[in-house]
């Protein structure tokens, strides 16, 4: 792969920005000197993940290796620094690995393609039905796995729809149907708190801040109604904007032909269906069972549910289990393990050397604006830099600020905290903004005018239903606000 200019430029950029911030005469007024080494080290993070100067993981070991130059870290919370490897191996960063492992069973077995053909073969042959079939099995599988994978799984079949009708990208049909599957799983992820690595950064960062622990339930209870609100209204806006009702789909067999073709379940794929539904039950009721349980945590049953899948049996005398390490090994994205490592450690920088407070004092004037306005003004904010920067950096460098905002202003701080976790998943336009976006656009189905024009309408359609759903549904019904 070529190294651009725009990489080689921001390898040296990143810390000789970092440097000269740190020798500034006089340093940066209100901010102590391990705040001004902890904003370098920042500038420099936020360099090389925008410029993609290195691999993104390798960028989030930075609070180490970067800490190191700077002398602004070590292993432990002192005046002059702040431990800068906990975080790597948090509670969060393991219930990241658990999941992992979960998507990793349930694509093992196939059980993700059988309940994505079974969902779109359920919804009818009517054009527009058929792209929101697409767009619902995405959502639901993104909500247990990550959006990259369910993209992955949809995506050719929905490639074999339109060959099989004789379609190409000029047709609306399928360049509704190819958006749909891409903006699906970015907002199916927002639904679950392991819907996508950033909501669980977002989880652990909010520990970090706040304290306060969010359950599988609390998440969901806010994350759901945007998920159940904004994918229909998504798919009914790219199937107008694309003149899908005026297509002749002719015959559209080919669904049924993939799910027969499945045939019947195999031993393996019933017992990760049961599985999958533990795991379900299990997050969802966590709350009720710490009450009989209290040592039993989201975390510690990501875990439980890991290890058990190494020891259920799915051929005892051929030595056949549930997962195997292979396939573990290769399923998991050490990458995001890392990059959930650095996020929450770049959290703790931010607020143990009082960036947070600083940034929050600049924001002040936030203070004089009814919440509302608040709101939208974060999501507009953050809904804009998702689609150039990743939504985990995005949630990394601005959590531990909103948090200090939030003080400074007298908001709580769940409600901006969660308007920001959330509006970082409306990256809908660029094919920068999200994997899911690139994959779809790698397709050759969509040409950039297509995924800008549908991405503009979703987005704008999020941010004016999100302030709508935060405080008619989410706030009602969540105890955190």
């Amino acid at each position: 792969m070529e190294f651009k200019l725009s990489q080689k430029i921001g390898l040296f950029l990143g810390p000789i920005a970092a440097i000269i911030l740190c020798i500034l005469p006089g340093g940066i007024p209100g901010l102590a000197p391990i705040g001004v080494k902890a904003l370098a080290l920042t500038l420099w993070m936020v360099i090389w993940w925008v410029t993609s100067a290195l691999p993104i993981w390798v960028t989030a070991l930075l609070p180490i290796a970067g800490s190191i130059v700077l002398n602004l870290a070590g292993m432990e919370v002192t005046e002059e620094g702040v431990n800068a490897y906990g975080s790597y191996a948090a509670p969060v960063t393991m219930m990241c690995l658990g999941v992992f492992v979960l998507g990793a069973v349930i694509e093992k077995w196939n059980l993700h393609r059988r309940i994505a053909l079974s969902i779109i073969n359920m919804v009818g042959g009517r054009p527009s039905m058929i792209v929101f079939g697409f767009g619902l099995a995405t959502a639901v599988i993104s909500m247990f796995m990550s959006n990259t994978t369910a993209v992955a799984m949809l995506l050719p079949i929905a490639i074999a729809l339109i060959s099989q009708l004789g379609m190409t990208k000029k047709d609306g049909f399928s360049v509704a149907l190819i958006l749909v599957v891409a903006y699906a799983a970015s907002i199916g992820g927002m639904a679950t708190l392991i819907g996508s690595g950033t909501n669980l950064s977002a989880v652990g960062l909010i520990k970090e801040l706040t304290g306060i622990s969010m359950s599988f339930t609390d998440w969901l209870i806010i994350g759901l109604p945007f998920t159940i609100v904004l994918l229909p209204l998504a798919t009914l806006l790219i199937c107008k904007m694309f003149k899908v009702g005026q297509t002749d789909l002719g015959d559209t067999k080919v669904i049924r032909e993939e799910l027969k073709a499945l045939g019947k379940m195999s031993k393996g794929e019933k017992i990760s269906t049961v599985y999958l539904l533990v795991a379900i039950l299990g997050f969802a009721l966590n709350d009720q069972v710490a009450k009989l349980l209290p040592f039993i945590s989201n975390e510690g049953f990501a875990i439980v549910l890991l290890v058990a899948s190494f020891v259920i049996p799915v051929n005892w005398k051929k030595g056949e289990f549930l997962m195997d390490s292979k396939t573990a090994l290769e399923k998991t994205s050490w990458s995001t393990f890392i990059l959930l490592g650095g996020a929450l450690t770049l959290g703790g920088i931010f607020k143990n050397a009082g960036i947070a407070a600083w940034i929050a004092e600049g924001l002040g004037f936030l203070a004089s604006w009814p919440p509302i306005l608040v709101i939208i003004f974060l999501c507009v904010v953050v809904a804009i830099l998702t689609e150039v920067v990743s939504n985990f950096v995005v949630v990394a460098a601005f959590l531990p600020a909103i948090s200090g905002l939030a003080v400074t202003i007298g908001m709580n701080p769940m409600f901006l905290m969660m308007a920001v976790s959330l509006s970082a998943s409306f990256a809908f336009m660029l094919p920068t903004g999200t994997p899911p976006n690139a994959l779809v656009f790698g397709s050759g189905y969509i040409e950039m005018k297509d995924l800008m024009k549908g991405g503009f309408v979703v987005k704008v359609l999020g941010i004016v239903i999100f302030p709508v759903i935060m405080y008619a549904v989410a706030a009602p019904l969540s105890p955190l606000f």
